[in-house]
Parts: C-alpha cells; sequence; structure tokens
C-alpha cells in the first residue's frame, strides 16, 4: 500500500512535505512494525490507520470478497464488532406490547434491496433520546443478526445519524430525514418500515440513485439527482428532455443535489444550458501519468453510457497519457464555456446541498456558483474535489481494493476546498424539515 500510494496518489506531493516528512516516515514505520506482527482481523485496522493521515475521501480500502473462502475471513475480519442480539420474535413483542409508547423510529426497517433489516429500539442504557439499529437479517458475510449498524438521537423532532457502518464495517455520518415510513439516510440509502406498517401504501420512491422531477406550482419545479453515476446518465438526460417544455417555461427551478456523492460530470452537461448566464470557468486537472494509473484507470475506455465522440476523446486522451508518462501532467487545461444565448427561463435556479453532496456534484456547484441566476441553499458540501478520477488495484493478499486519486485541479495550491466544502449562500436552520419547502418559498 505504501509503495503504491507513494508512486500514484496525484496528492501525495501536497500531503507529504518537507515540513512534516520525518513524522510522516515514523508513523508509516510504526504501523509498518505493527503491521509485521498483526493478524488478518487486525490488519484491516492497520491499513485504514494509515490511510487516514491524508484525509483524502477518495482514498479508500474496500473489501472484494467474491473469491472462495472470502466469507470465512471476513467474517473473522469483523468478529468483534459491537453486538446487542435481540430476536425477531422478541422484538415483535416490545413493538406490540409497546405500541403507544413508541417513537416514529422504532419498528422494523428494510432497505430498498431487501439486503438488511435492522431493528431500531430505543437505548435504554443511554441518557437522552438514542436509538440503536440492530440487524435482524443481512448477507450473513459482511454483517450478521445482532451486530450494531447505526445509532440515531433524537433532538426535539430532528433525528442524527450519530453513525452508521456501511458495507466494509467503515464509519459514516449520512444526513437523516425521517417522513412516516420512509426513511431517506443519504447515502446509506433509502429504508421502508415494515413492522409496525399502516394501510397508506407509502413506498420509497425506487432506486436510490434514481433522478427526478416534479412540478411543485404554477412557478416552481424540482429535479432531484442523487447521483452522478454514468448508469444514471441516460435517465437523468432523458429526464431534462421530456420536460424541457416545463424548465423553459418555469420561473424557478430547484435542483437537489443532497446525497450525491459524484461520478462523472457528462451527467449534469444538458442543465447547464438552463443556468448559463456569462462565461463560465472551470480550472483544469493534472494527471499523476504513471504506468500503473494509465493501466488500471485510464486505459478503461468501454464505459457505460457515453457516446461514440466522448469515446475518441478517452482513446485520444489514453495516447497522450502513454507519451508523457512519469510524472504531473497537465491532461486538462483551463477551460472557459460560453453559450450562444442566455434563455430566459428559469429566472432562478436554486441549488440544495449537505455534507454528502460531493467529488462531481461539487464540480457543478462551481459551475453553477458564476451564473446571475444560481444561488445555494442548505449546509456546506463534503469537501471531496481537489484530487479526483479513482483507480483500483487488488492488494496482494487479494481480499483488499485500494482505491486512491490520479488527477489533481489546478486550482491548489491557491483554492483548497478538500474537507472544507463549498459554503452555501442560504444555510438552512436544523429545525427546518422539508428543506424543498424551505427554498420554494423563498
Amino acid at each position: 500500500m505504501v509503495s503504491k500510494v507513494e508512486k500514484n496518489y496525484a496528492g501525495y506531493a501536497d500531503k507529504v512535505t518537507q515540513v512534516n516528512h520525518s513524522l510522516f516516515v515514523h508513523y508509516t514505520d510504526s504501523l509498518g512494525q505493527i503491521a509485521a506482527r498483526t493478524d488478518e482481523r487486525n490488519c484491516v485496522t492497520v491499513l485504514r490507520s494509515w490511510i487516514k493521515y491524508f484525509n483524502d475521501r477518495h482514498m479508500t480500502l474496500a473489501i472484494k470478497g467474491d473469491n472462495p473462502g472470502d466469507s470465512i475471513r471476513i467474517r473473522a475480519l469483523f468478529s468483534n464488532a459491537e453486538t446487542q442480539p435481540i430476536s425477531r420474535d422478541q422484538f415483535m413483542r416490545y413493538l406490540d406490547t409497546q405500541k403507544d409508547k413508541l417513537d416514529s423510529l422504532e419498528g422494523i426497517w428494510q432497505n430498498e434491496d431487501d439486503a438488511y433489516q435492522i431493528a431500531f429500539i430505543r437505548d435504554r442504557k443511554k441518557k437522552g433520546q438514542e436509538f440503536v439499529g440492530i440487524i435482524l437479517r443481512a448477507d450473513s458475510v459482511f454483517w450478521l443478526p445482532g451486530q450494531v449498524k447505526a445509532r440515531v438521537s433524537k433532538h426535539g423532532t430532528t433525528y442524527r445519524m450519530r453513525y452508521f457502518y456501511n458495507k466494509y464495517h467503515d464509519t459514516i455520518t449520512p444526513i437523516l430525514a425521517l417522513a412516516r415510513h420512509t426513511l431517506n439516510a443519504g447515502v446509506a440509502g433509502i429504508w421502508r418500515k415494515v413492522y409496525p406498517g399502516d394501510n397508506s401504501g407509502e413506498v420509497s420512491r425506487g432506486h436510490y440513485y434514481d433522478p427526478f422531477f416534479r412540478t411543485l406550482d404554477e412557478q416552481t419545479c424540482l429535479l432531484v439527482m442523487p447521483s452522478f453515476s454514468l448508469l444514471a446518465k441516460p435517465l437523468i438526460d432523458s429526464l431534462i428532455e421530456k420536460n424541457r417544455a416545463v424548465i423553459s417555461q418555469i420561473r424557478h427551478l430547484i435542483v437537489d443535489l443532497r446525497n450525491n456523492t459524484g461520478g462523472s460530470v457528462l451527467c449534469f452537461q444538458k442543465l447547464l444550458p438552463y443556468l448559463y448566464t456569462n462565461p463560465i470557468i472551470t480550472k483544469g486537472q493534472s494527471v499523476m501519468a504513471t504506468e500503473d494509473n494509465i493501466n488500471d484507470l485510464y486505459s478503461i475506455t468501454d464505459y457505460p453510457n457515453i457516446s461514440d465522440s466522448m469515446e475518441t476523446i478517452f482513446k485520444n486522451e489514453l495516447k497522450e497519457l502513454q507519451a508523457n508518462k512519469g510524472g504531473m501532467y497537465k491532461l486538462w487545461k483551463d477551460d472557459t464555456l460560453t453559450m450562444p444565448t442566455v434563455l430566459p427561463y428559469p429566472k432562478t435556479i436554486s441549488f440544495i446541498v449537505n455534507e454528502s453532496s460531493a467529488s462531481a456534484a461539487e464540480i457543478l456547484l462551481l459551475k453553477a456558483k458564476q451564473s446571475k441566476k444560481v444561488k445555494l441553499y442548505g449546509r456546506h458540501s463534503m469537501g471531496a474535489i481537489d484530487y479526483l478520477d479513482v483507480a483500483s488495484t487488488t492488494m496482494p493478499c487479494q481480499l483488499y481494493t485500494l482505491r486512491y486519486a490520479t488527477s489533481r485541479t489546478n486550482r491548489l495550491p491557491e483554492e483548497p476546498l478538500d474537507n472544507k466544502g463549498i459554503v452555501p449562500d442560504v444555510e438552512i436552520p436544523d429545525n427546518v424539515v422539508d428543506w424543498v419547502e424551505f427554498v420554494r418559498t423563498k
């Protein structure tokens, strides 16, 4: 891992400097000594500890688990996870006998792909309003029944996720929104309460990554884009095209980017003409043009949902990198986007963002902020935008996949945004539940 990152990570020279080099070497050597005598169960902790030094949201360690025998190894990795064993029958009896005293969060919740069921129950051992989410049903590899997957605290009528463990038992703290029997946990997905339920027929609106469009009133429409994955590109493109007549005549367009952790900048291209008022300046990026990075990322040109012309551009960029191997290369120059006309409508475009809006979503925000039509609402974005274009490489043990950024924005060092994020024009107060309605009525 040390060798791979030293050679290929685009942020290495920025993060390991003359000032901190001795400290970094000492830190690395100390972890190396621990790694030399640790077992596999604790290996993941050592690896993640080293990664944290770089404080980069685009550097992660994933666990593959697709080889024979991996299931046993993965269960062993997380055998020391916090547990609060509870049986389904026991929990349902509690729900039935305490139904008049239950909090709205208490119950059995199921995620949208039916991979998990969680029992959320009030934690009587903790002070205040705190709830623990315990696995009732899972894949029995990464997660086992009885393991604690989440904790939520309640402040007045507002719920806050204290922590949520993802598939790899990494800690995340997504924004939480509870509306009747639907729980939107942002990057942790949408959950539906399956017991106790009601007869309203309320279900989540579909897959978490699906965009959707809605007219809110005569003057306002809403475009929600939860992801910029290339898989979502044709959905976003067709949605904007299908509603072109409405968008082109509406006074106010609200664009909801909450929990959009990024993907490809190709996903929002059709939105740019609507927000354009003056030339949009975009800083370019430099690529760490090493053999590993070229092979692991830039040689891949069979991306889904891209045009032939875009694939040709990717192939030409590959040739350019291959001709300039050896260090940082300015592959993408600074750019100024000029359009032939300024569309009269929408008159106003409001972007809603939060701490889970990241990467390509933040690139869109930097473009949008240059428009006279645009105002940002919500909370500051994640701050995962200085080092981009993530390559993946399998570790020697075959169980782990290391991911790290291969490109660096030309905004640096003057305009760093990592771990700071983009500040909104209007911060939405903590006591506001319906952010869309807050923006609509402003």
